[in-house]
């Protein structure tokens, strides 16, 4: 057995493969993502090689708990983390010591649906009184106050019913609401069924709104202190992660039914390009317009009760490594990759 071992480390050497002559150029993350359809931006890198390109070995994890990340953030576990934006409000409202670096997607489509059957709803205001059904720890949730303040509103009008995903699209065979406001993830099964019709669009939601919900790269802030580098690596694999599914949507939704296959659930073809094409992977920077927004989500979410303060992203953004990233690719293909608008 020992000169069995000895022929092997001999063989590592020969071919430079030596533990430590692997290792050392290589740079251990530990990630933390979401086990749902935003995590594709992290599927994509992980299964295409970006971040092995780079030099990255990614411990990567799927979560679904915003205070498990939170935990894990502020302990040191986890290194980078691409959350929802609700669970990066809650992180910083915790004074969860991170920094946001990037985004992994935003604009995700958003609209008001009723059954066929009801003729009379033309608007929001129709369903003062009536149960609005949204799924849980849905994005579209502070989208709905902030439509609500916009039609002079409040949320004790009406009643928001937290259902399911599969309640969700039962709601009105079943009478579980009297109308859906959520993502298209869930409304387009309401419609192409046949069990409801869109009263207030999604372009419509984001025109009046202008709301983006970008969906956050977060980095514990010391880790940048210390290993600068690695989140500027981490970042350019992120990046180009996300230019790889614009250029083959096909592929990127294959890399999604398995991910999603591999927790017991199956998404039909159409269905998961269907995802990938809802969601715009063409923005990685937070200007303004990014942070306005996520500040006007608080607000919702307070307002709706379901955070006690409003949080501020002032001191907790640094658009440095997305676009150095961004400014690098565009060096290596010669043409615009996306857009890194401030």
């Amino acid at each position: 057995m020992i000169k069995l071992i000895k022929a092997l480390c001999m063989t590592l050497v020969v071919f430079g493969l030596a533990p430590t002559a692997m290792a050392k150029d290589w740079s251990l993350v530990r990630f933390s993502y979401s086990s749902g359809w935003d995590a594709l931006p992290a599927i994509v890198a992980q299964e295409r090689g970006f971040f092995a390109e780079q030099g990255l070995v990614v411990s990567g994890m799927p979560v679904s708990v915003a205070k498990a990340v939170a935990v894990s953030l502020g302990v040191g576990t986890t290194d980078l983390a691409a959350i929802p934006q609700e669970t990066l409000l809650t992180i910083l409202g915790a004074k969860v010591p991170v920094t946001v670096v990037s985004m992994g997607g935003c604009c995700v489509p958003m609209e008001l649906v009723v059954p066929v059957s009801d003729t009379q709803t033309t608007s929001l205001t129709n369903l003062k009184g009536k149960a609005i059904g949204i799924s849980e720890a849905s994005p579209a949730y502070p989208v709905l106050i902030r439509l609500l303040n916009r039609a002079r509103m409040r949320p004790s009008d009406v009643q928001i019913k937290f259902l399911p995903a599969a309640r969700l699209t039962q709601a009105f065979k079943q009478k579980f609401a009297d109308a859906v406001f959520d993502t298209q993830h869930f409304t387009a099964t309401l419609t192409e069924t046949k069990q409801g019709r869109v009263v207030t669009a999604a372009e419509t939601v984001a025109k009046e709104l202008g709301n983006i919900d970008a969906m956050p790269l977060v980095v514990r802030t010391e880790l940048i202190a210390k290993e600068p580098d690695v989140v500027q690596k981490f970042v350019n694999a992120w990046i180009r992660a996300q230019v790889y599914i614009r250029q083959d949507p096909v592929d990127a939704a294959k890399l999604l039914q398995i991910f999603f296959h591999r927790q017991g659930i199956t998404v039909a073809d159409g269905l998961a390009l269907s995802w990938v094409k809802m969601i715009k992977y063409d923005h990685y920077v937070w200007g303004k317009a990014e942070i306005a927004d996520a500040e006007y989500n608080s607000w919702a979410i307070k307002t709706g009760g379901l955070a006690k303060t409003e949080v501020k992203l002032t001191g907790a953004v640094n658009n440095t490594f997305s676009e150095r990233a961004f400014s690098q690719l565009e060096k290596e293909s010669g043409a615009n990759a996306g857009k890194a608008k401030p």
